[in-house]
């Protein structure tokens, strides 16, 4: 990427599950249910409805926005209990000419047989001068989205872990 405008906001963060079953829980910011923090609420628009799937290469997903806008992201490469990359290839939303999101994806990696750590990263293109200063508010704003998103996976694990600790 030799476009200076171009950049990434990257997220890692560790939790208590096994790689295969944290893989399972993977999915995007408008796959939580619970309601996003006051920052996310006040700096983007809040997921409405979900179309389409991520389960393959080629897949797309098509989300519908509070502020009337669409995200559509497309599968582009799968490594199973692993990655998943995506692009974007369509964007409505309100910040869409000042920010353009590009792609990413989500990396589960098994640190011991208890814990994966997760990687999460976003390419976008700020629009937005001086650059060096509204990075710095972007880059906050979507590793807050990376860390709701992550820590919604750990809560759907969290049940599987409280049962096992009971039975055992």
């Amino acid at each position: 990427m030799n476009n200076p405008s171009i950049r990434s906001a990257v997220t890692h963060m560790q939790i208590h599950a096994q790689q295969a079953d944290v893989w399972k829980k993977v999915g995007f910011y408008e796959h939580v249910k619970k309601q996003p923090s006051w920052l996310l609420k006040f700096s983007l628009p809040t997921p409405q409805q979900v179309e389409g799937h991520y389960s393959n290469v080629g897949d797309t997903c098509r989300c519908k926005y509070s502020d009337g806008g669409y995200l559509t992201k497309r599968i582009t490469n799968i490594v199973n209990e692993n990655r998943i990359e995506f692009e974007i290839i369509e964007q409505s939303i309100r910040y869409q000419d000042t920010i353009k999101l590009l792609g990413g994806y989500i990396e589960v990696n098994a640190v011991d047989g208890e814990n994966s750590l997760i990687n999460m990263v976003t390419y976008y293109e700020n629009r937005i001068f001086p650059q060096a200063i509204s990075s710095i508010f972007i880059e906050k704003v979507i590793k807050t989205m990376h860390q709701f998103v992550i820590q919604d996976m750990q809560a759907q694990l969290l049940p599987k872990a409280f049962s096992q600790i009971e039975v055992a």
